[in-house]
């Protein structure tokens, strides 16, 4: 199913942004889930060159955010 959404996210920037796709200035982001981790996304995005940009640990995000918010006061 992951790989059906995918699919219609690279056809839709094909022909929606296909400038973004021909200069591939376009990212993934995505939030380590493990649908996202598989083999076939892996393989997907490998295939259509894709670039993903992956989520920092949720622990650390928690850490940056409580140090930014005490950094305010």
């Amino acid at each position: 199913m992951h790989i059906d959404i995918l699919r219609r996210l690279r056809d839709a920037l094909r022909r929606k942004r296909s400038e973004k796709w021909r200069n591939r200035s376009w990212y993934l982001l995505h939030d380590n889930a493990p649908t996202h981790r598989s083999v076939l996304v892996k393989n997907f995005s490998a295939k259509d060159n894709v670039t993903t940009l992956q989520h920092i640990p949720r622990i650390l995000m928690n850490w940056l955010q409580v140090s930014f918010i005490r950094s305010l006061h």
